[in-house]
């Protein structure tokens, strides 16, 4: 971003940003195919050495067009392992230590960026010393070193780990003839798509996680604005507010692996969850000072933490093997479909919201920050109600309806006999 916004001013920052969201829509399902098919070990280390070496053409990009294709490509092979690291966690943990687990990992991955911000920054004032070194010449090319090394190294990371086989993949190698078959990815892709949208208990936490990311996303580009203009906080406000937010969230999702016990309901946690982070967003948005939202924010951040670690949980251990990386793709896809609508839509619909009611509502921004904690706080209402209604009216299979059928038919036959011979004694 910061070197789009070096080659074409402010504005072309949403180039690679765009850029990374548009591959997910196209082929973020194929991802999980792949993830269910091939060896997710390598996988995963192609995936990384090969960003690796992807990203070292931004040291000789020079316009939006190089830019754009350099950041597309990055995000094909980001897109194709998250599914396979997703898929391959339960088999490396035991279900007891899934909450855990998924805790430390998530805690890892954002907890690392304000680390890896930092870093940036030093580079940055690294190169205003030294200057230019070889291909090393804009501001941001040091740091695209860095990140090519740090891609490597996380790819020899994980070609030392034993990462069992996919299930789909060990039954290709005793049949041939699916080998052969190029119409079985379809028939994959079909079978991961009926799973997820009919699925219940799959389908409310991947719809439940895309609305509130659609909900959420809208935040990001007025962040700064709402900070610096409706609470008056100035330059600094958007950073107290966004800090909050990440401690917050970091403390959620270190808070899942101490609270949660073997007895904690994964997808209940998750829905609760989703109920304060929109409930908190809500009030955030009519707060009064930048102090009163970084509050509202901070319990958002926490409920948000919850809900990431408990939604992935719940899906790693209600998801089969044979499906796990289709319905991680599926996630996904329909993630980065909500944000890219959010984002498109929320400078318009903040402007279309202003002075629409009375005060105190008459704030487009406010508005639109409100109305997103009602659609992050309906979502979890709506799935706190459905999994009541499932704990109350279970659902029973078929065959399960057939074989306690039989089973009565069998104690009545029984009870028969054992009458019929009392009467002959």
């Amino acid at each position: 971003m910061a070197l789009a916004s070096h080659i074409g001013g402010s504005s072309a920052a949403l180039v690679p940003l765009m850029s990374r969201i548009v591959p997910g829509l196209l082929l973020g399902s194929l991802a999980g195919v792949v993830a269910d098919r091939l060896d997710r070990k390598w996988v995963m280390v192609l995936s990384d050495v090969g960003r690796g070496v992807v990203v070292l053409g931004l040291l000789f990009a020079d316009d939006l067009v190089e830019i754009a294709v350099i950041s597309s490509v990055l995000e094909l092979l980001t897109m194709i392992r998250q599914p396979a690291r997703e898929a391959a966690v339960p088999t490396l943990v035991q279900g007891d230590q899934l909450v855990r687990a998924n805790s430390f990992s998530a805690a890892a991955a954002y907890g690392t960026a304000p680390l890896g911000a930092a870093a940036w920054a030093g580079l940055a004032a690294l190169f205003s010393v030294v200057g230019v070194l070889g291909p090393i010449d804009r501001g941001p090319d040091l740091a695209f070193a860095l990140d090519a090394v740090t891609f490597v190294v996380s790819g020899v990371i994980v070609a030392t780990i034993a990462v069992p086989k996919p299930t789909l993949a060990e039954r290709a190698v005793h049949d041939p003839v699916a080998q052969r078959d190029w119409r079985q990815p379809f028939r994959d892709l079909a079978e991961g798509f009926v799973f997820v949208t009919r699925t219940r208990p799959v389908r409310r936490v991947v719809v439940g996680m895309a609305v509130a990311l659609f909900g959420g996303s809208a935040l990001l580009p007025l962040g700064q604005t709402f900070a610096r203009d409706v609470l008056g906080g100035g330059d600094t406000g958007f950073g107290v507010l966004v800090t909050a937010l990440g401690v917050g969230v970091g403390l959620g999702m270190l808070g899942v692996a101490a609270f949660s016990t073997e007895r904690t309901r994964y997808d209940l946690t998750y829905a609760l969850s989703l109920v304060v982070a929109g409930l908190s967003i809500g009030l955030a948005a009519f707060a009064g000072t930048v102090t009163g939202a970084a509050g509202w924010v901070l319990v958002a951040g926490v409920g948000t933490g919850f809900a990431y670690v408990m939604g992935f949980t719940h899906l790693h251990g209600a998801v089969d093997d044979t499906l796990r990386g289709r319905t991680f793709a599926a996630l996904f896809a329909l993630v980065r479909t909500a944000m890219l609508i959010s984002f498109t839509l929320a400078v318009l619909a903040a402007s279309t919201l202003d002075g629409l009611f009375p005060p105190p509502f008459d704030n487009g921004i406010r508005n639109l920050f409100a109305l997103a904690g009602i659609l992050i706080l309906g979502t979890g209402l709506l799935s706190v109600v459905a999994i009541r209604s499932a704990l109350i009216h279970r659902e029973i299979p078929p065959q399960v309806r057939s074989s306690i059928r039989d089973a009565s038919h069998a104690v009545g036959w029984i009870k028969e006999k054992r009458r019929v011979a009392n009467h002959d004694e």
